[in-house]
């Protein structure tokens, strides 16, 4: 069955090259430009399918809605850009060379690229906007939690299922675009993506320069209660002076969490509704000039936002209906 799949593949797939070669003959350079423009048409129905199934995963996992990805719209780009390589390696196979891309050879290649492009895109997420989209830490071979064994075999069979079953049925359902639709459709989304991306970007960069303000002007405060604390201590009667200190620093403690605690509600009640989805959407942040504490806080405190929001809502509709 694999043969035979693997054969009307290859034959769809010389096919389809060989129409887009002799339009680069026939027009130079924009014969490669029609080819790009149908590989991100590609892309994008790639990472809507990359989105369905994250999201229908994790809320099946959390028992509630996940709205997964890095993006506001029904997109997963780490989906898109691994079926697009993986769907363009085998095309340049079928057509350039006799030789059969075995189903071995795609897991191998699926299973490598996967590690290559999660543990690339975790890092430079991480560095650019200080926020993680998943973390492996929990799960067995893992790698800095950015990758880990069992789900890059999974990512090696969802190759296969890609090469066999989902790019020849995409290639069938954009069959009916000429070059030029695939260049028009390309541009439009091209466009969607770019304004979706602006404001993602906007939204995580500003949050990483606020938190960051919120530790520091909260440290200068707090600098300001220590020195008043050590006075107070120092007035202390000896005897009781270890007793006084224990209880001064755990009154303290829980002073200060809830200082920070508030400080994070106020933060995000002074973002507007798209920034604080985008936060949401993001698993956990992660900044050197920031402590951990402060970070898990504000996580802490943005989930049960969104949770309040969404049984308000709930309600409001549920009143609505009677």
């Amino acid at each position: 069955a694999s043969s035979a799949a693997s054969d009307v593949y290859k034959r769809q797939d010389i096919r389809e090259s060989m129409s887009f070669a002799v339009y680069h003959k026939l027009s130079g350079e924009k014969g490669l430009y029609m080819w790009l423009s149908r590989y991100f048409v590609y892309f994008i129905i790639f990472s809507c399918m990359g989105w369905i199934y994250e999201s229908i995963y994790c809320t099946i996992r959390a028992k509630k809605w996940e709205n997964r990805g890095f993006l506001y719209g029904p997109l997963c780009p780490i989906y898109g850009a691994g079926g697009v390589a993986i769907t363009a390696i085998a095309d340049l196979i079928s057509a350039h060379t006799d030789a059969t891309f075995t189903w071995w050879q795609i897991f191998l290649v699926a299973f490598l690229g996967s590690i290559v492009l999660e543990y690339g895109t975790s890092w430079a997420l991480e560095k650019l906007f200080h926020a993680y989209w998943w973390d492996y830490s929990s799960m067995p071979l893992n790698i800095n939690g950015r990758v880990c064994f069992p789900y890059s075999v999974g990512f090696g069979v969802a190759g296969l299922i890609v090469v066999y079953f989902i790019a020849p049925f995409t290639k069938f359902i954009t069959g009916w675009m000429s070059p030029i639709w695939y260049e028009f459709f390309s541009l439009l989304l091209m466009g969607f993506l770019a304004v979706d991306t602006a404001i993602t970007v906007s939204a995580l960069t500003d949050f990483s320069r606020t938190i960051v303000n919120l530790q520091n002007n909260f440290n200068t405060y707090m600098d300001e209660v220590v020195e008043e604390v050590k006075e107070r201590k120092k007035a202390a009667d000896e005897r009781s002076q270890e007793r006084s200190q224990e209880l001064a620093e755990a009154v303290e403690e829980r002073r200060k969490r809830k200082r920070i605690r508030a400080s994070a509600d106020r933060v995000i009640d002074s973002m507007g509704a798209l920034k604080k989805s985008a936060l949401n959407r993001a698993q956990g942040f992660r900044n050197p000039k920031v402590e951990n504490r402060y970070l898990e806080t504000f996580t802490e405190s943005l989930k049960e936002r969104f949770k309040r929001e969404r049984i308000k809502k709930a309600k409001k509709e549920k009143k609505a209906d009677k």
